[in-house]
């Protein structure tokens, strides 16, 4: 009875159980099929390539769905409980609302480091077929970024950690995680991308919070990133994009614009994400998820 206790709660297997399962099939279902990738005669995309990235997070987004999927099946829930929202409100109100929430948030940092003398546009970067091929698959590969990794971090996930510990320590714990993740797997990191990755994760999980899905989510994250190294062609991971919109140019203390990790390590973002993050708290007020937990 107690080593039955150990593993489950009287209604099914215990939070922490689960999420290890989670994570054991993330990681096998992901090395499989990485061993298969590697097998195909694929082309090598060197730098910040938005084809590589497409076929990085293709990769994830597929391994994050077959995780889910199982869990799914072996929980008896539907991928709604999870905070995926359904293809027809995947693209729906929500959706472009957490889109346009990604750009004005971008938008106002671009425009507070420009004030401060920190950034300076010299014309477009590219024209013609080029401009058309790279806003396409600039557009495609933020939208797969966005995906994956809220299906990925947001989903399951922090549901199922939510489960065990209560919403906000869920948050919380999942907010410094990826900017862990952030600053120990990306090149040039510094305590700023840190910071400032949690801060957006904590608008993240507070929209997903309140809204009932993802959706607002992945069109918010998706659109950040967009504008951030498409729009307005700023550096990432000290690399500028292949096919930038924009000959950009970032001069100025690095607090000002983020240096090699460009404007999402800018201190601007702490205050601009802070300030959306209480503007969101006053403009959802009401809880939607997930089900179980209470504010």
């Amino acid at each position: 009875m107690e080593l039955r206790r150990f593993f489950h709660n009287g209604r099914e297997l215990r939070a922490g159980w689960r999420l290890s399962l989670f994570c054991v099939l993330v990681f096998a279902i992901g090395y499989a099929a990485r061993i298969g990738i590697d097998r195909l005669p694929l082309p090598e995309y060197h730098g910040l390539h938005p084809v590589g990235l497409i076929v990085d997070d293709a990769f994830l987004l597929l391994v994050a769905l077959i995780a889910t999927g199982i869990m799914a099946r072996l929980e008896h829930r539907s991928f709604a409980a999870y905070g995926l929202p359904s293809m027809r409100a995947l693209f729906g109100r929500l959706f472009w609302t957490g889109s346009l929430w990604g750009l004005v948030i971008s938008s106002v940092v671009i425009l507070l480091i420009f004030l401060g003398g920190g950034y300076r546009v010299h014309g477009l970067n590219v024209a013609g077929a080029e401009l058309l091929k790279f806003s396409g698959l600039w557009l495609f590969a933020n939208l797969l970024i966005g995906l994956s990794e809220e299906i990925l971090f947001r989903g399951y996930f922090l549901y199922t950690l939510a489960d065990g510990v209560g919403f906000w320590p869920a948050a919380i714990v999942e907010s410094l995680g990826f900017g862990a993740l952030h600053y120990y797997t990306k090149p040039n990191e510094r305590w700023e991308d840190w910071v400032a990755v949690s801060l957006l994760t904590i608008f993240i999980t507070l929209a997903l919070r309140r809204t009932g899905n993802l959706a607002f989510s992945i069109g918010m994250h998706a659109a950040f990133d967009f504008a951030f190294i498409y729009i307005f062609s700023g550096m990432n991971g000290g690399e500028f994009a292949v096919g930038r919109l924009l000959n950009a140019e970032f001069p100025g203390s690095i607090r000002l614009t983020g240096g090699l990790l460009g404007p999402e390590a800018s201190w601007f973002t702490f205050l601009v994400t802070t300030a959306a993050i209480v503007l969101l708290n006053f403009t959802y007020r009401k809880t939607k998820w997930p089900v179980r937990t209470q504010d």
